[in-house]
């Protein structure tokens, strides 16, 4: 099947990992929705009597909250510097992480009847597999761009390796959520930086962008 030339632009761009100077811009726009979507939006709401307004805004800022892993992922790409292969893999994470902000959109909508309304197992474990969506992402990404996944002798070993990050991912989020996500994009920022040279005092403002 052959793909349109877009189609294989998009995947070029998607593969290729940022500059360290545009990835420490991506981490920092994730943190940034991160904070409002799973912070400030809770806060403002404190005191808000109307249930509709209260559910529909509070899942808005968890859609936005969501939305800053894709930024956040991007900024990973740039801290471990290689090319995904293949472009496939990644472009499968970035799809996944949109399972879980899309998922929250149609209850937005319906809020708060959706809610009120949803009772049984399925509905129970629903948040769960949602966030264990994640996880999947990040095997996905692993899989693309780890260089020891890479360099596994064969298909079953990368497959090891990226089950096993991406289950390290799901497990995190499990324990600590909602505060590892912005920490982590604190974290890939500041490396960033430091890599690109921009806390360099020896050597000044200039570094590798």
């Amino acid at each position: 099947m052959s793909h349109s030339p877009e189609s294989s632009g998009l995947l070029a761009r998607i593969s290729t990992a940022p500059g360290r100077g545009v990835g420490a811009v991506w981490a920092l726009i994730a943190l940034a929705m991160m904070l409002v979507g799973a912070v400030l939006v809770p806060a403002v709401l404190i005191g808000e009597t109307d249930q509709v307004v209260l559910i529909r805004w509070f899942l808005g800022g968890n859609v936005l909250a969501f939305l800053g892993f894709l930024p956040l992922l991007r900024a990973v790409h740039a801290l471990i510097g290689s090319t995904a292969m293949p472009a496939w893999t990644m472009a499968a994470a970035y799809a996944v992480l949109l399972i879980r902000p899309l998922a929250l959109v149609p209850d937005m909508i319906s809020a708060p009847t959706a809610l009120l309304g949803t009772t049984g197992l399925l509905s129970s474990l629903l948040p769960y597999l949602l966030l264990a969506t994640t996880g999947v992402a990040a095997g996905f990404a692993a899989w693309a761009m780890l260089p020891l996944a890479q360099s596994a002798a064969s298909p079953g070993r990368r497959l090891a390796v990226a089950a096993g990050v991406g289950v390290l991912v799901a497990l995190a989020l499990f324990s600590f959520a909602p505060y590892i996500a912005p920490l982590s994009a604190l974290g890939v920022a500041v490396a960033l930086l430091i890599r690109s040279g921009r806390f360099d005092e020896k050597n000044g403002p200039a570094g590798q962008s």
